[in-house]
């Protein structure tokens, strides 16, 4: 198996495969009012470049709890059946607590991740939002558990990958409790902390800095059509807010070509047809 190749042709040919699976995500949100935006670098991207950052190799898609939950059970019907979506529910060896729409005619193998037994393919993340408690207690405890149930999900690659001994054989304890108790805890976060009006929402399942601080509710609800790769996708009306807070008031600026790399570095790719 020929080691995939971070060339930009190659990088370009992935993001095509990633626009078609969010043309896919668009159609079946706009049928059924279902509310969603572009976040992360995808917001960046069609900010400062109307499409994919050119080194960028993944979408991220957000929705609040109510459009995930309706997104999701609605896929089960409507989604072409060339995608997949992929949640701990449909696919018993996924181990993250927020949905994929995955390609079917191909293959997405992750540096670090060969030993997961889930369904593989080109992805897009779809994560779920909820409401962070303003009460400084209960907030704590839902950034508490939603750590451990992190970490627990995250146990089995860990145990395989991660930079030291000592952290290898705390994620191989880990890797041992039922990976089921850390859904449980995510959803009981969920529908019962997260329901609330709060200012601020955060994803449980996401555990940057940024979502452990929680992010403006209107970021997600007060939404605008953009263009994206010649496309009109869902976005903040409040993008530019949004923008600072993730990545600072000089978000237009183009990092060092250092930093030009791409995030989900893969050792073996299959597009669509090969």
């Amino acid at each position: 198996m020929e080691r995939f190749e971070y060339i930009p042709e190659n990088i370009r040919k992935m993001q095509l495969v990633e626009l078609s699976i969010l043309c896919e995500l668009d159609r079946i949100c706009r049928k059924n009012h279902i509310s969603y935006i572009i976040d992360s670098g995808t917001l960046l991207g069609a900010i400062r470049h109307k499409g994919f950052i050119p080194w960028d190799d993944d979408i991220d898609i957000k929705m609040m709890r109510r459009d995930y939950d309706k997104f999701c059970g609605i896929c089960e019907k409507q989604l072409d059946g060339k995608f997949f979506l992929q949640t701990y529910r449909t696919d018993k060896g996924y181990r993250w607590g927020y949905a994929r729409i995955l390609r079917n005619d191909t293959t997405f193998i992750r540096e670090g991740h060969e030993c997961l037994k889930s369904k593989t393919g080109i992805f897009i993340d779809v994560f779920p939002c909820d409401g962070l408690p303003e009460k400084v207690i209960p907030r704590i405890y839902c950034n508490i558990l939603s750590l451990c149930c992190r970490k627990i999900l995250y146990s089995e690659v860990g145990a395989q990958s991660a930079d030291t001994l000592l952290k290898r054989m705390g994620f191989s304890c880990l890797n041992l409790l039922p990976k089921e108790w850390a859904y449980h805890g995510l959803e009981k976060i969920a529908y019962c902390y997260g329901k609330g009006k709060t200012k601020k929402v955060r994803c449980y399942a996401w555990g940057s800095k940024e979502e452990t601080k929680g992010q403006e509710r209107k970021w997600l609800e007060e939404t605008c059509d953009m263009v994206f790769e010649g496309i009109m996708v869902r976005a903040p009306l409040w993008s530019g807010e949004m923008l600072a807070y993730y990545y600072g008031k000089d978000y237009m600026t183009l990092p060092p070509e250092s930093e030009r790399e791409p995030k989900h570095t893969a050792v073996y790719v299959k597009f669509p047809g090969e």
